[in-house]
C-alpha cells in the first residue's frame, strides 16, 4: 500500500493528464486576459533565527546552483503566482513538484500561494484540484477586473465552492485595471463593469471572512477608496503588485493595519524607480515578496531558466528579495525571515 501511494504522488493518473491537456487548451484561450506590465529598460533590522531552532522542512528537491541564488536556509514562500498559467506557457503535464524539481528554483524555495481568477479555472474536476493537492501550495480564487464582464450569479456560485476548498487562503485577485488595455474612450464603461464585480466579490469576501488579494494596475488611488468604503479597517489585505506611488502606499497602510503591499519581479527594472521608492520607504514589516509567475520575470534572473528567457516562475521570488534587500540595504536572510513572517500573517501558513 504504501508503495502505491508513493507511485500515486509521483505520477499523474491517465485521466488527470486528460484533464491537464483540456485545461491547457482552455488556458490558450484565457491567459491573454492577464498580461505582464510592459516597461523599458530605461528608464531596521530584523532578528536573527535562532541558532537551536529546529530546522525547516522543504517539500521540494531542487536543483539550483549557487550562482543563481544566494545561499540561505530561510524558508521562501512566493506570496502570488499563477500555477495553472505557468504550466500552459511551459507546457507542463505533471504535478508543481516534478516542475519545481526539474527547473532552476533556489534550495529555500517552500511553496507558493497560486492564484486562479479565470471563471473556467473554477468549475468541478479542474486543475486546481490537483494543484492544491500537493504539498506546499495554497490557492485563492477570484475574477480579475480585466473578466468583470463575466461576473454573474453562476460565476459567483462557482467562485463560492472554489473558496470552500481546504487549502483556499484568499479571496482575490479582484479589483481595478486601468492599464494598457483601457482607451479613454471606454474607460468609464469599463470601471462601472469592474467595480461591480469588484463590489459584489468584497461582500462575498466579508461573509465568507476570506483575506483578499487587490489587483489595482493604475487604478491605485480609485481601488483604495472602494476599499475605505466598504472593508473594515481591520481585515487582511494583500495588494497585489503594486505600482503606485508612495503616498498613496502609506496612506492605504496608514488605514488598513493589517494591508501587505506586493512586490514583484518590477522591482528590478531599470525604469521603475517609482517601486524602488516605495520600497524604500515602507517598513519591510509591511512588504510581501510574490513572483505573478508566469509574469514579472525579474531583470536579475538572466541565468536561471534559460531556456524560458521570457518566463517567470515562482522561485524566482527570491531574486526579488535579493533586490529588495539591496534597496533597503538589510542582510538577505533578516529579509526573508520578516517576509515569511508577513506571509505566515497574511495567510495563516
Amino acid at each position: 500500500m504504501e508503495l502505491e501511494a508513493h507511485l500515486r504522488s509521483k505520477q499523474l493518473t491517465g485521466k488527470t493528464k486528460l484533464r491537464r491537456r483540456q485545461n491547457m487548451k482552455r488556458g490558450k484561450s484565457y491567459l491573454k486576459h492577464i498580461d505582464p506590465v510592459e516597461l523599458s529598460d530605461e528608464g531596521q533590522e530584523v532578528e536573527q533565527a535562532s541558532s537551536n531552532s529546529t530546522p525547516p522542512v522543504f517539500p521540494f528537491t531542487t536543483k539550483c546552483r549557487p550562482r543563481q541564488f544566494p545561499d540561505s536556509s530561510i524558508p521562501f514562500i512566493d506570496s502570488h503566482c499563477h500555477i495553472d498559467y505557468l504550466f500552459v506557457r511551459e507546457r507542463h503535464f505533471g504535478t508543481f513538484k516534478s516542475f519545481v524539481e526539474s527547473k532552476d528554483f533556489p534550495k529555500n524555495f517552500s511553496g507558493c500561494v497560486a492564484n486562479f481568477c479565470d471563471p473556467p479555472a473554477w468549475g468541478p474536476n479542474q486543475m486546481y484540484e490537483d494543484i492544491l493537492a500537493e504539498d506546499g501550495v495554497w490557492g485563492a480564487f477570484g475574477l480579475h477586473p480585466h473578466n468583470a464582464s463575466l461576473w454573474s450569479e453562476k460565476v459567483k456560485n462557482d467562485l463560492i465552492q472554489a473558496c470552500r476548498h481546504s487549502k483556499c487562503v484568499a479571496l482575490g485577485e479582484m479589483g481595478l485595471d486601468l492599464g494598457r488595455k483601457t482607451s479613454s474612450k471606454t474607460s468609464s464603461a469599463i470601471i462601472s463593469v469592474q467595480k461591480r464585480a469588484f463590489t459584489d466579490q468584497i461582500l462575498l469576501g466579508l461573509e465568507m471572512k476570506k483575506p483578499f488579494i487587490i489587483h489595482g494596475r493604475g487604478a491605485e488611488k480609485m481601488t483604495f477608496e472602494i476599499l475605505k468604503e466598504n472593508v473594515p479597517i481591520e481585515h487582511k489585505i494583500h495588494f497585489h503588485c503594486y505600482g503606485g506611488d508612495l503616498q498613496t502606499a502609506k496612506r492605504m497602510i496608514d488605514h488598513f493595519p493589517n494591508m501587505f503591499i506586493g512586490v514583484t519581479g518590477l522591482l528590478t527594472y531599470p525604469s521603475a524607480s517609482k517601486i524602488r521608492e516605495v520600497v524604500k520607504h515602507l517598513p519591510l514589516e509591511r512588504l510581501l515578496v510574490e513572483t505573478d509567475a508566469p509574469f514579472m520575470r525579474p531583470k536579475n534572473a538572466a541565468v536561471v531558466d534559460a531556456d524560458s528567457p521570457k518566463i517567470s516562475s515562482p522561485g524566482m521570488g527570491l531574486l526579488v528579495a535579493v533586490k529588495l534587500a539591496e534597496v533597503k540595504k538589510i542582510e538577505i536572510d533578516n529579509v526573508l525571515i520578516q517576509i515569511r513572517k508577513n506571509v505566515s500573517k497574511m495567510y495563516d501558513i
